[in-house]
């Protein structure tokens, strides 16, 4: 029988808000930092050459396209948008990317694996599902003719006509992303602070990777909660908040709150390395933020509703489950998705529901699809969440559970 909830004290307040910043921080931030940085650095450095090769390989454009999706983070994704508006890659390219893509949520489940072992398979199994997903998926859109103005490909009516082919003014498409106006209180808080808080992910990566350490030596450690500064504990809980606190700010200042990476960005980060730190930085933060709402609203429910993670769990199986996490996937941007992911990672909601808002989600790449054809932008939301519902259905049925 489930225990009735009780009336939580201030301390329990503050020690959940407290934990749930520190946790954030030590055990995904300065993982995902580390990862951000990677992938964006060869976004920086190859982008030009995946552009260029994938304009050239007509017949493996969804195969490229699920590949780009594939790369954690949005900024793979958000590529390809432009080069559909163009008319350089298929509607089924564009599909692909986006079932592959598992945008910052990526990150999350990342992090899960780098801080406990039984993670890994899950973040394997789940990318690739996604990728073959991605890629069947995509050729079977381009071989029916589906499109956002034949939504049924041949089997159905047309909707509208696809408005005529406009002729580029640039060379390349990477040419027709945005770029920041380097402007306003929030740039500079990014651009100025971008350092420091670099500097404070250093420490905590450090002592993160010890955390790791130690938890393997003594299966009974554990980080205690301590406000003194002075002591090791203490130490590290104030490394924790100090960087969450500082996540929370550059979360602040890019003034996007359920999107993190936009043209804007992915123009800067392809063109500048120093672009490529302050929004590594950026998407890191976006990620800490949407982390720590997540851990705060499962702790609080549970204290304050009498309600266990194990009953929680009973929940987060079945059909009802998979089809939940699959409408989740269709909210444009990735703070919704990082908190599915995150519920996955704290044994919330089952595989086949991870797998199904994996596929269903198209992280942020859709805003600038929806900018740039509103019609592909709609039809493609609902083009991958079809083949996120099935493939959650057959493996719920098949009992797949990595």
């Amino acid at each position: 029988m489930t225990p009735p909830p009780f009336m939580a004290t201030t301390n329990d307040i503050v020690e959940i808000v407290v934990t749930s910043m520190r946790d954030a921080f030590l055990a995904v931030t300065v993982f995902v930092a580390a990862m951000v940085l990677l992938f964006s650095w060869l976004q920086y450095a190859t982008s030009g050459r995946f552009v260029e090769y994938i304009q050239e390989k007509k017949k493996l454009q969804p195969v490229i396209g699920a590949l780009m999706g594939l790369t954690p983070g949005c900024g793979g994704a958000i590529v390809m948008m432009p080069m559909y508006a163009r008319g350089y890659v298929t509607y089924g390219t564009v599909v692909a990317t986006l079932i592959a893509t598992l945008g910052d949520s990526a990150f999350v489940l990342i992090g899960a694996a780098v801080a406990d072992s039984k993670f890994i398979a899950p973040l394997l199994a789940v990318h690739a599902i996604s990728f073959v997903v991605g890629v069947t998926w995509g050729y079977l859109v381009d071989m029916t003719g589906t499109t956002p103005y034949a939504p049924l490909g041949r089997f159905g009516p047309t909707i509208g006509q696809e408005p005529p082919q406009i002729e580029p003014e640039s060379e390349s498409p990477l040419d027709d992303l945005s770029r920041e106006v380097p402007e306003g209180l929030g740039y500079k808080i990014l651009h100025q602070g971008y350092v420091l808080w670099w500097a404070v992910t250093l420490v905590g990566l450090i002592f993160a990777v010890l955390l790791l350490v130690w938890s393997g030596q003594d299966a009974d450690y554990s980080l205690e909660l301590n406000y003194n500064p002075f002591t090791l504990d203490g130490f590290i809980t104030w490394i924790g908040l100090i960087g969450t606190t500082f996540s929370v700010i550059l979360y602040v200042a890019q003034k996007n709150w359920f999107a993190d990476d936009t043209e804007a960005t992915i123009g800067d980060k392809l063109h500048s390395m120093r672009e490529t730190m302050v929004h590594a930085a950026s998407e890191t933060a976006f990620v800490t933020f949407w982390v720590m709402i997540a851990y705060l609203a499962f702790e609080f429910m549970l204290l304050f509703s009498g309600v266990s993670e194990q009953d929680m769990s009973h929940y987060g199986d079945g059909v009802i489950a998979v089809t939940v996490a699959a409408i989740i996937g269709l909210i444009p941007g990735c703070g919704p998705q990082i908190i599915a992911i995150t519920a996955y990672t704290k044994e919330i909601i089952s595989f086949p529901a991870l797998v199904a808002n994996a596929i269903s989600q198209d992280g942020d790449a859709l805003f600038p699809l929806l900018v740039r054809h509103k019609a592909a932008s709609l039809w493609a939301t609902v083009h991958t969440t079809i083949p996120a519902i099935i493939a959650g259905i057959v493996l719920l049925i098949a009992g797949v559970n990595p």
